[in-house]
């Protein structure tokens, strides 16, 4: 490696904080997990002595004394269970890919009279109506998101190699207790399209925060990665500054073959060491600043850290004085909105309190993060079985053999004749000489005979695994020591002896939903209509961009509008399947055919399709298609003749209906008119009416101002005569 000044890199004493608790993290998982995790894994797949050698027979916590001297077995052997359990339980778990539903969330309906609205009122059933098709609108572009969604991700689950990456997680998960699917964006060599995968991460590489009891509580997890130098400096745009500090094979065996062991100024420089070791941190609990050795002299930064919030990544390795994704240099080549980004998440998983992985186990720890392997309670039953199935088969090898006693004065002639004998029987030349018989010269002495108590012991501990781990007798398919005697018997022994798979199946759907999820949280905030247009098509495409990429990320994670789900993935009991098509059958087929005869066939065909895969036939050749029901359909020459003249009075009796209904509307019309002409008389003798009242009005007024006048004519000549005199 080369060797860095810390002075001019303002962020080595973080980064030697974060080296430094990963460590602290590999310590107590290694208490905690690891070291029951590695015991299970030997069983699974260790040499057959293994459990012998003298680092594990030895160690703390081992079964032998170091000081011990007694004799050990001859043949050691390992009694797999462990294999068995991954080989039983494995394709129980994860037989296919699951089916991804994507179903959207719909609101429940409201009733007008809890909105304040009279149903009787015309003005209020109006707006009542309005906001019904407001819901249905709303209602109808969920589902066609929901579609689109549910479309992806179930190309997504073949495209990414979801079985093998699966199957090799809850391997790992049965063994060792857990095991983790990690999801990013992956791009294909060679091609520019992009989409989210879920590739199997090992529990060995995988390392929280120690300080945490709970899941909820951790702050900070960590996954170890080891690429090519050349990779990683692609990956990051070191410039060319970046050195190795693990050697890999070809660059092994490259050195070695000159003969020569690689100096240590070579490891130093990088000329032998290609690969780098280093840990990709996702905290939430800040860059690192907020770590013990912040508050020290030495740590302290003119640098604000805290301006990067409390969700941080970064790539931190040994002996590297900087993270490798915010090298040092980009403090002053950088703005601070290029920095922010370069140390943020790639993926926000953190908006609903999650991690970039889904983690499956199968039995929790109270109080502790980490889990309980299926092997770990049975380890001490395994070792006793492997003791005494080693010392059995000494014993076995002792009780076979056959003892010869030979007296000594036989001679060298008959015990060598003995001596060389290539099987189990031979014959022997004894000469006359001695006038004894042969058992005075020659006796067998048979070993002691072979105590079954102890294989009876050994068969009840093996029975006691087979209990802690769940591999009874019916998850082999074999029977059992007691017969069946009733249907109701043999009903309840099958749902005991599936409560385990079940419960642990159960674990798995949950665990690929939330797998699910995540690859579309990853889609939804990295790829771009290009990404998802070959799989999706221009229309959909459009709406990824304009609908769903647009809408807050905080629905898409907690799921308010939609709710992802992953179909059972393990293997369906055949048996079971067809009989519960066959009685469902006898149910839905009659209105199923009525139905089919209708024009209506998925229901039909849906039925025969599930029938005929669970029977191992084709479905094609039972389908009833459009075809088949225009065949059905064609009448008979006479049926034809029947219809044609059915046909033609049905004809003549709409053309008579037809003329009947436009004489009736001529009438009706002529009808019209003369009612409107009567009202347009009489609205003409009520304007002369008007017109006469009107002109007496007139008449009457002018009458009126005649006898004014003249009256006052009147008052005008009495003044005047009453002057004059």
């Amino acid at each position: 490696m080369p060797s860095w000044d810390d002075t001019n890199h303002p962020m080595a004493a973080i980064c030697s904080q974060w080296m430094q608790k990963i460590k602290d993290a590999k310590k107590t998982k290694q208490e905690k997990f690891g070291r029951y995790a590695d015991e299970a894994m030997k069983f699974f797949d260790g040499s057959h002595d293994w459990m012998w050698k003298g680092e594990y027979a030895k160690a703390p916590g081992g079964f032998l004394d170091k000081e011990a001297q007694g004799a050990l077995p001859n043949f050691r052997m390992t009694v797999n269970r462990v294999f068995e359990a991954v080989a039983l339980f494995g394709p129980v778990l994860y037989h296919r890919n699951p089916v991804i539903q994507v179903t959207p969330r719909i609101g429940p309906d409201i009733a007008p009279e809890a909105l304040g609205i009279n149903p009787a009122d015309p003005m209020m059933s109006q707006s009542y109506d309005h906001f019904l098709t407001q819901e249905k609108f709303i209602r109808e572009i969920k589902r066609t998101h929901s579609s689109i969604k549910e479309h992806y991700l179930n190309w997504l689950q073949h495209e990414a190699d979801k079985k093998v990456q699966a199957r090799r997680a809850i391997t790992e998960a049965i063994i060792k207790g857990m095991s983790l699917l990690w999801t990013d964006i992956h791009q294909p060599k060679g091609s520019a399209i992009r989409y989210p995968k879920s590739h199997y991460v090992s529990v060995d590489d995988f390392v929280v925060d120690p300080d945490a009891e709970y899941w909820e509580d951790i702050t900070w997890v960590a996954r170890r990665v080891c690429h090519p130098v050349w990779k990683v400096d692609r990956k990051y745009n070191l410039e060319g500054k970046l050195s190795g500090n693990l050697a890999s094979k070809a660059a092994q065996g490259e050195t070695y073959a000159k003969g020569r062991r690689p100096s240590s100024g070579e490891k130093k420089s990088g000329k032998t060491f290609d690969l780098i070791e280093y840990w990709e941190v996702y905290t939430k609990c800040g860059f690192g600043d907020r770590l013990k050795i912040a508050n020290r002299a030495e740590g302290q930064s003119k640098y604000d850290w805290e301006q990067f919030g409390d969700f941080c990544f970064l790539a931190v390795s040994e002996d590297v004085p900087f993270p490798l994704n915010f090298p040092s240099w980009d403090l002053d080549k950088k703005t601070f909105d290029e920095a922010f980004m370069q140390v943020q998440w790639p993926i926000p998983f953190w908006t609903d309190g999650g991690w970039p992985f889904s983690r499956l186990h199968f039995h929790d720890k109270p109080k502790e993060v980490w889990p309980i392997s299926l092997i770990k309670p049975a380890i001490g039953e395994l070792r006793f079985v492997n003791w005494c199935m080693s010392f059995l088969a000494d014993k076995v090898a002792a009780s076979s053999t056959t003892y010869v006693a030979i007296a000594k004065a036989a001679g060298a002639e008959i015990q060598d004749q003995i001596k060389s004998g290539l099987g189990p029987y031979t014959h022997i030349e004894i000469s006359d000489i001695f006038g004894k018989s042969v058992q005075d010269v020659v006796s067998f002495l048979d070993a002691p005979n072979f105590n079954v108590e102890i294989w009876n012991m050994v068969r009840q501990v093996l029975d006691m695994i087979d209990k802690r781990t769940g591999l009874t007798e019916l998850i082999y398919g074999l029977a059992g020591p007691t017969q069946i005697r009733s249907a109701a018997e043999a009903e309840i022994r099958n749902q005991n002896v599936s409560v385990r798979p079940d419960d642990m199946s159960s674990q798995v759907e949950d665990w690929l939903s939330n797998c699910a999820l995540k690859e579309m949280e990853a889609a939804e905030w990295i790829l771009s209509a290009d990404d998802v247009f070959p799989v999706l098509g221009a229309s959909a495409a459009y709406l990824w961009t304009k609908q769903i990429k647009t809408q807050s990320f905080d629905k898409v994670v907690r799921d308010y509008d939609y709710r992802v789900e992953a179909g059972s993935a393990r293997k369906p009991n055949k048996v079971n399947r067809v009989r519960q098509l066959n009685e469902f059958a006898q149910i839905a087929m009659p209105n199923l055919q009525q139905f089919a005869s209708q024009g209506i066939v998925q229901p039909y065909n849906a039925l025969i399709e599930d029938w005929a895969k669970a029977n191992d036939l084709d479905p094609g050749r039972y389908m009833v298609t459009d075809q088949v029901i225009e065949q059905a359909q064609q009448p008979s020459p006479e049926e034809a003749q029947q219809q044609q003249q059915q046909m033609q009075m049905q004809q003549q009796q709409m053309q008579a209906q037809q003329q009947a209904a436009q004489a009736e509307q001529q009438a009706a019309q002529a009808e019209q008119q003369v009612e409107l002409q009567l009202k347009q008389l009489d609205m003409q003798s009520k304007q002369l009416d008007m017109q006469g009242k009107q002109m007496d009005l007139e008449v009457k007024k002018q009458t009126l101002e005649l006898d004014k006048q003249k009256a006052q004519m009147e008052l005008d000549f009495m003044r005047a005569k009453k002057e004059e005199d």
